[in-house]
């Protein structure tokens, strides 16, 4: 059998939940793939056996698509292990620096498109997501899934696996906006392979803050998916317990990662999986108040704690005993290094975790407005790309510590709480301070305690600013303005001061602030806010 054919009938297996052929134990690429297929195939100890075979076939002048996928299958492989020490120990003597992921970039531009050396480029990438290097995942060229062993203009199956995998990359990166974009349109005739996609779509709408997509696809997966017995069928259930996890359903995902795992220390599971789901079972337990158990499922996690794909979790999962047993100290220390850690690896979704666990660790120590500023700087980032429930979540614990996270810069309205809205209108229509308060009965220090939230929602210093942002309108709908009057209003809407619209006019300042003073009069108004509301109002009404 040829290379591409007999990748194809690997592949044809992973789809089909079948044994694998055997390979031809001479060729290192064979064996490689092979190697690929028993992990998916949870066969971790065959996988292990294979992927190190692969490497000692190896010859010195091996051309790089079977260096690449021999020393990725050993990555991947390997990330079923219990490893300990160093990425150096993974491949001591068999590959040039024992680390085969990073003894595989180099080589990477060696690499041509056929579809060998793509299957390449995707388990190297599969692999250093499974080892949970996310960040290095996340620099990967990813092959096109629609390109994937192209038979009668039709992708193989196997090009849903290849989609998902890019999506659970940026998701995971903590790009929860690019990873829905992945997904769009990824579908499969291969009912299995449909509900992966559905199940990564689940883990992606919980961390996008959609609960009740999120939980309806969780419920699918749930309800459709077979027994936990390969990779592919028991990640359906994981992601779906990932989804609903970050949606706050604890119980839900904690009954889903005991179906994915097959016992009580999840052994059917990735290193980094094992790690995640033990944690969640740990908290599973603390919100129940079950303390005793979430001390038995975190010594679990402590097992883990030499490996160098689990050092996050261990951390994190520390942190939750620790502040359960009252040490607020030390959990915000395990906290504060969980998030160091998880950011150098590029494991983004589980920084903000440890930073939600850092939260809550110093509020406990009377710390909360270094809390309330640190869940402030990773709300904002959050928001930026789409990772909805850290955002939700900061909130939440804020809230439950009698504070308020401010809202989020370019959340605009939707940022605002009803009251905030009502002190924006009030703002946009030219009322000072002191009128506010007057008109909704609030003190002047609430007042402004609101201001500040609607300035900052809007992004803008200054209520001048503000009005200034908002959309752009036509001033010729101000037929009791002189032309001159409307180039000035015209020019202040851009956000310019009295000094710049003089130079762009022409006039001198106080010109300016004669046309101004006349705009107002004219308008009914009191305040250059006033001018601009009431020049959009109108514009709006044309």
């Amino acid at each position: 059998m040829n290379r591409i054919g007999y990748l194809e009938a690997v592949l044809d297996a992973v789809v089909g939940l079948e044994r694998a052929p055997e390979p031809d134990g001479a060729d290192p690429w064979q064996l490689a793939v092979a190697a690929f297929a028993a992990t998916e195939r949870l066969d971790h100890e065959l996988g292990t056996r294979l992927s190190i075979r692969a490497l000692a076939r190896l010859d010195a002048d091996a051309e790089p698509a079977t260096r690449v996928t021999a020393y990725a299958a050993r990555a991947f492989a390997a990330a079923a292990e219990l490893l300990t020490g160093e990425w150096s120990d993974l491949a001591p003597g068999l590959t040039p620096s024992g680390d085969p992921i990073a003894d595989a970039l180099p080589l990477l531009d060696g690499l041509g498109e056929d579809d060998d050396a793509e299957f390449a480029r995707f388990l190297l990438a599969e692999a250093a997501l499974s080892c949970a290097r996310v960040g290095l995942a996340s620099g990967l060229r990813l092959p096109d899934p629609r390109r994937v062993l192209v038979c009668d203009g039709r992708a193989h199956d196997v090009a849903a696996v290849y989609a998902v995998l890019a999506a659970r990359i940026a998701a995971f990166h903590g790009r929860v906006a690019e990873a829905q974009a992945l997904l769009d349109g990824v579908t499969s005739e291969a009912p299995l392979l449909a509900l992966l996609v559905d199940a990564t779509r689940s883990l992606v709408l919980g961390n996008a803050a959609d609960p009740v997509r999120a939980r309806d696809l969780a419920a699918r997966v749930t309800r459709e998916s077979p027994d936990p017995s390969t990779r592919v069928s028991s990640g359906c259930y994981l992601l779906a317990s990932f989804g609903l996890v970050a949606i706050g359903d604890v119980r839900g995902a904690a009954s889903l990662v005991l179906a994915a795992g097959g016992g009580a220390d999840l052994e059917r599971l990735m290193v980094t999986d094992r790690a995640i789901g033990l944690e969640l079972l740990t908290n599973a337990a603390l919100a129940e108040g079950d303390f005793d158990a979430a001390e038995a499922w975190a010594a679990r996690v402590e097992s883990l704690a030499a490996s160098p794909i689990a050092g996050a979790t261990v951390l994190r999962t520390r942190s939750r005993i620790l502040l359960a047993r009252g040490d607020a100290a030390r959990a915000l220390d395990a906290a504060d290094r969980a998030g160091e850690r998880a950011r150098a690896e590029g494991r983004i979704i589980e920084a903000s975790e440890a930073e939600i666990l850092a939260a809550r660790a110093a509020i406990a120590a009377a710390g909360g407005g270094e809390a309330g500023r640190r869940l402030q700087a990773m709300a904002q980032e959050a928001d930026r790309t789409g990772h909805l429930a850290a955002v939700r979540a900061a909130r939440q614990e804020l809230r439950a510590a009698g504070r308020r996270l401010r809202p989020l810069a370019g959340t605009e309205w939707s940022g605002l709480s009803e009251r905030e809205r009502e002190v924006a209108g009030l703002l946009l229509d030219g009322h000072t301070n002191a009128e506010i308060a007057a008109a909704l009965f609030l003190s002047p220090h609430t007042v402004r305690a609101h201001v500040s939230r609607v300035l900052s929602a809007f992004g803008a210093p200054s209520r001048f600013t503000l009005a200034a942002r908002l959309p752009a309108f036509d001033v010729e709908p101000l037929p009791e303005l002189t032309a001159r009057q409307r180039a000035v209003v015209a020019e202040l809407a851009t956000g310019a001061g009295n000094a710049e619209i003089a130079a762009r006019l022409g006039i001198s300042v106080k010109t300016v602030e004669k046309h101004l003073h006349e705009a107002m009069r004219r308008l009914g108004v009191t305040t250059r806010v006033g001018v601009l509301r009431r020049a959009s109002e109108r514009s709006a009404a044309e």
